[in-house]
């Protein structure tokens, strides 16, 4: 796949990207395929689900690390498709996840959304999350680290999220997903987003600014989760839709 880091382009400076209402770097535009697979996609994803987007004013037109809580595979579609198309969002994800399926690893090498990263060489990932960044791309990542257990419910945060914020310079922008851990026809899956967390609003050491911000980005995960619960007699295609990608 996948992601070229060494497209050719001016990379952007971490100061020219705070507070900018551009969209700078070569990573930020969406190619043809994306642009296409969007429309289809959803459109596909109204008609089987429903689908509630609150708070896209919020979005910034800047590149943003987007944090969400992770219930299903449905979570990184509906970041990419309902949130703005521009910054670019790219996935992180380890390398064996294209592995999965033909038709993942066909979507992956297609879209082009995807950074693959190796859990055993934390250096090199920071190094290319902050060069996606810097060339005007937005990273969606579940700070979970791992699927949650319960609707509404959050695990404990890790702090890498956080960290590549303070390198980068780039804000966080909490996402609360319910609706995705089961799935059915015409489930009801909503997308909250809540206000950016800037980095430079925290002080002190390294640790102490790591700790502070990802309280603030957990409070505010929760505060987008209400537990919306959907009691629905008829679950048409559950067990397919939910295992289904």
């Amino acid at each position: 796949m996948s992601v070229q880091l060494s497209n050719a382009g001016v990379a952007v400076s971490t100061e020219s990207m705070k507070g900018s209402d551009s969209l700078p770097g070569p990573m930020s535009r969406a190619n043809m395929p994306l642009c296409i697979f969007r429309r289809v996609l959803r459109a596909i994803f109204r008609l089987v689900f429903r689908v509630r987007v609150r708070g896209l004013e919020k979005v910034p037109r800047s590149p943003v690390i987007v944090c969400a809580n992770h219930l299903g595979w449905t979570d990184p579609f509906l970041v990419m498709l309902f949130l703005p198309i521009e910054p670019r969002i790219y996935v992180l994800g380890e390398k064996q996840v294209r592995r999965i399926s033909r038709f993942r690893a066909f979507m992956i090498d297609t879209l082009q959304v995807m950074v693959a990263l190796d859990r055993d060489k934390p250096l090199q990932a920071l190094r290319t999350m902050e060069d996606v960044l810097q060339k005007g791309g937005s990273l969606l990542i579940f700070p979970e680290g791992r699927l949650g257990e319960e609707e509404g419910q959050l695990g404990e945060l890790q702090e890498g999220a956080a960290h590549v914020s303070q390198k980068a310079g780039v804000p966080l922008l909490p996402v609360g997903l319910t609706g995705t851990s089961k799935l059915w026809l015409r489930r009801r899956l909503t997308v909250r987003i809540g206000d950016p967390i800037a980095p430079e609003d925290f002080t002190g050491d390294l640790r102490t600014r790591l700790h502070s911000m990802t309280g603030e980005l957990d409070a505010s995960i929760r505060s987008l989760l209400p537990g919306d619960r959907e009691h629905s007699r008829l679950r048409l295609l559950e067990r397919w839709l939910t295992k289904l990608f």
